[in-house]
């Protein structure tokens, strides 16, 4: 807004802007920048919200080189146009410019004398090679570094990975392929085991459980004693003839509904039990006889 209050003279009324604070007995995150900035000059709250933009390429191709680094060069020795071997390339060549002409006592440089042998190129490399020529050979681009923490130092890396050690029974390192959990592993897999522990102590956390608990006293498919009793893959016992019946009309356990593959094992440890409840009837059979 422009007023003129004279002919000579013009103000400018620049009209502020109004600060709505609103209740403040409701709190709102949109009035915590208002409230920060009140009382404080125009100037400064526009320097403190300043905002950087980036112009977008609208690709979707990521940032970087496109093989991931995978070429990467090793640009940590001399340029090339500055190595021993630019150097004596540019000498062969000027050799080649200025032979058979007359001295033009023109002065081109320490390396760049006339040389009255010329370098030619071999089987080994061009002339300008550090194979063929004398002086220090021009370092590869392609090698990258890579870093291994080495956490035994003891043990010979080469057997531990691939079982072969070319120094054999000479190796100074210990020539062993076992796996050894780390202090962290460990203390993870103690973490589950007693996970619960701590909070419910119990008497059941101290009883040792027996051998004989998960297994069954009858069959599960007829509800009898077992005969021939079998165990399938899911752990689930039957009668042999119960099973091999079940499995006759679907491949699945009659428990579980898992695929057993017709892979079923005699159930060695309701056999023992058999044996030992028989064994003891019959000892309690004849001492019944003797008596």
């Amino acid at each position: 807004m422009i007023t003129s209050s004279s002919e000579d003279e013009t103000k400018i009324n620049k009209k502020s802007r109004k600060m709505d604070l609103g209740n403040r007995l409701i709190q709102r995150s949109s009035n915590k920048i208002r409230e920060k900035n009140f009382g404080k000059d125009t100037s400064e709250s526009e320097e403190e919200n300043v905002v950087v933009s980036f112009k977008s390429k609208k690709t979707a191709e990521r940032e970087g080189p496109s093989d991931m680094g995978a070429t990467a060069t090793l640009e940590i020795e001399t340029e090339k146009d500055k190595d021993a071997q630019a150097i004596f390339e540019r000498t062969l060549k000027i050799n080649k410019e200025t032979r058979g002409q007359a001295d033009d006592k023109v002065y081109r440089g320490l390396n760049n004398y006339s040389q009255f042998y010329e370098k030619r190129d071999t089987a080994k490399g061009n002339a300008a090679s550090g194979s063929v020529r004398k002086g220090p050979i021009r370092a590869p681009e392609n090698i990258r570094s890579t870093v291994r923490w080495d956490y035994q130092p003891d043990l010979c890396k080469d057997f531990k990975e691939t079982g072969f050690c070319g120094f054999g029974d000479s190796c100074k390192f210990l020539h062993d392929r076992t796996d050894y959990k780390f202090g962290w592993q460990l203390e993870m897999e103690h973490q589950k085991t007693t996970k619960g522990f701590e909070e419910n102590d119990s008497d059941e956390n101290y009883e040792i459980p027996s051998d004989d608990e998960h297994l069954p006293f009858k069959c599960l498919f007829c509800r009898q004693s077992f005969v021939d009793p079998v165990v399938t893959r899911c752990k689930h016992y039957f009668c042999e003839k119960c099973a091999l019946s079940h499995f006759a009309k679907s491949k699945r356990c009659y428990v579980c509904s898992e695929n057993t593959n017709g892979m079923f094992t005699p159930a060695r440890e309701i056999i023992a039990r058999l044996e030992q409840s028989n064994k003891a009837e019959d000892d309690s059979d004849n001492s019944g006889d003797i008596d």
